[in-house]
């Protein structure tokens, strides 16, 4: 139990756009969300970095509790590109079924929205549920 110390960074060029992303640890305990209760989670950032303000992120979501819950990433959409860079590196994508909790600061889905709509530069942390045998 307890935090990992941010484990590394990565940038790459896609397209001509520069696409980040980041883990900044794990924490190996019991979550804090009530949904996660009894499990363990790891946290981690992705930064993407749309192309221009009418750049579709290609990420579909449901608000549930709040927070933004992943229920499909479509091909070519900013959150694709920023995972492709992210697997290549060996960092976690955004998968189908991560909980998103804060983009550029903002922790309620509402300002999530918000912020996915008004920023080049999005900052996503996001909690991913471990299962264990």
């Amino acid at each position: 139990m307890g935090n990992a110390a941010a484990a590394c960074c990565c940038a790459a060029k896609d397209e001509g756009v520069e696409v980040t992303a980041y883990a900044i640890g794990a924490t190996d305990g019991p979550l804090n969300d009530e949904r996660f209760q009894g499990s363990k989670q790891k946290q981690y950032v992705i930064c993407i970095r749309k192309k221009e303000q009418l750049d579709q992120l290609g990420m579909d979501v449901k608000h549930r509790l709040g927070r933004l819950v992943v229920v499909a990433i479509r091909r070519g959409g900013a959150v694709d590109r920023a995972n492709l860079v992210a697997a290549q590196h060996g960092l976690q994508p955004i998968q189908v079924n991560d909980v998103i909790v804060d983009i550029n600061g903002a922790t309620l889905d509402t300002g999530m929205v918000a912020e996915c709509k008004s920023s080049l530069v999005l900052n996503v942390k996001f909690l991913r549920r471990e299962h264990f045998r």
